[in-house]
């Protein structure tokens, strides 16, 4: 039953992201990547399966689900250290203060940095506004919806081809209490298209201001 719905959210991910389900493009056969291995989680193979859709190389796909204690809060952190020049985060709640580290040490050696939130929870969650006010004393320009509806997103793009997302928000509760799910995918293809979704909603006069 465990592996099936590991198969189930990559499968969805999969359709869901880079349509390869769809206009004649199918997934080849799901397989357990080559050692078996994350780096999070050396000894398990669980959490970590490998795909190659649509004709491309194949993708590393990892999902870490918090009731299985595959830690996710840790492979963000290590996806975040990875970074080497851009780093775009749009996460609706954000107070873990782990993840916040990373993110602030990542604008500090250098990577682009740029974050978009939930604008309710940004005025009236106290943590999340710390969180933020630290966030952009190091630099780091941060945006907030003007549209009624809710940033409701919970995803990161590391150097335009690498992509966290997920039901897991950058919470001590999320760690903590919630049961919730973190997808890895190192693929180009999908990057590229969770990078042009982030560049828009950036762009975005209308709907997206800057967190003053």
């Amino acid at each position: 039953m465990k592996a099936f719905r590991q198969l189930f959210w990559i499968a969805l991910l999969c359709v869901a992201v880079t349509g390869c389900s769809g206009g004649g493009k199918q997934a080849e056969t799901v397989q357990p990547a080559e050692n078996g291995t994350s780096p999070t989680h050396p000894a398990s193979t669980d959490a970590s399966q490998t795909t190659s859709a649509g004709g491309n190389a194949s993708a590393d796909i990892q999902a870490y689900f918090t009731q299985e204690g595959d830690r996710p809060e840790e492979a963000i952190i290590e996806l975040i250290h990875e970074a080497k020049n851009t780093l775009d985060i749009a996460i609706y709640s954000l107070n873990y203060k782990p993840i916040v580290d990373a993110i602030e040490d990542a604008a500090d050696r250098g990577v682009r940095v740029r974050m978009l939130t939930d604008r309710e929870h940004a005025e009236e969650k106290s943590k999340q506004r710390d969180a933020l006010q630290r966030l952009k004393k190091a630099g780091i320009p941060v945006k907030i919806n003007r549209h009624e509806g809710k940033m409701h997103l919970k995803m990161l793009v590391a150097d335009g081809v690498h992509v966290e997302a997920g039901s897991f928000n950058y919470l001590d509760s999320s760690v903590k209490e919630n049961d919730d799910v973190a997808v890895i995918i190192r693929d180009e293809q999908v990057g590229r298209r969770f990078e042009a979704a982030f560049d828009k909603m950036w762009n975005d006069k209308d709907r997206f201001e800057d967190d003053k």
